[in-house]
């Protein structure tokens, strides 16, 4: 697979065809780390073995943050596939980045942040897939503690399962560039998926309740 500089208005489809060429977005039943069955596997974390498109994904973060975002001073992610994301982007807008530990260090100082945060400093969370928002909003609490303020997370790809409406209730807003409905719709008008493929999917998201069909 050969990267092919693209226009940000084709970036759906050719970041669609991308996924599903790497075998990074399947369709089947598939059992998430939540328990949860899914109609489809989505994993980003191939996307940094292919720098071209891995530059594509963060230049489409970069310039969402810059429309959709205000003044802010730090980034911060989530381990592990969100911290490659995250101090990425950090790295092309020029800002400081932290991220949030899963757990305490057990030893030592017992920090649940790794990195240096201005007390009051506004903190943007980066991930790269939001779900259902479990360990957002556990990342918002943490940074939250540490004296951070957290009005905004993005996300490169939304599978529109919770993730917005756990996020909202927290005053924060997610931001994602993507999400799956344009994603499986854009490949199923390019004729790359199949239309039970596509049912399956949106099937899905309309039983989460963050997405209805006309």
């Amino acid at each position: 697979m050969y990267y092919v500089p693209i226009q940000p208005k084709e970036f759906v489809l050719q970041f669609a065809s991308f996924l599903l060429k790497s075998n990074s977005l399947r369709f089947g039943v598939f059992t998430l780390a939540s328990g949860k069955q899914s109609a489809y596997y989505i994993d980003l974390r191939v996307l940094p073995s292919f720098p071209g498109y891995f530059r594509l994904g963060i230049s489409a973060l970069k310039d969402m943050v810059a429309e959709k975002i205000g003044g802010f001073d730090t980034f911060a992610s989530v381990p592990t596939s969100g911290l490659v994301f995250g101090s990425a982007l950090a790295y092309e807008m020029n800002k400081p980045f932290i991220y949030v530990r899963k757990e305490p260090k057990a030893y030592g100082t017992n920090k649940t942040i790794e990195g240096f945060l201005e007390p009051g400093s506004k903190v943007v969370i980066v991930d790269d897939v939001a779900t259902t928002g479990t360990s957002l909003s556990s990342a918002v609490e943490i940074v939250r503690a540490n004296g951070g303020i957290v009005e905004d997370v993005v996300a490169l790809v939304d599978r529109h399962e919770g993730a917005e409406d756990k996020l909202k209730k927290m005053g924060v807003k997610l931001s994602a560039v993507t999400g799956i409905n344009d994603i499986v719709n854009a490949l199923y008008k390019a004729g790359l998926i199949d239309e039970n493929a596509l049912e399956s999917v949106l099937k899905q998201m309309v039983t989460q309740g963050e997405y209805e069909v006309d």
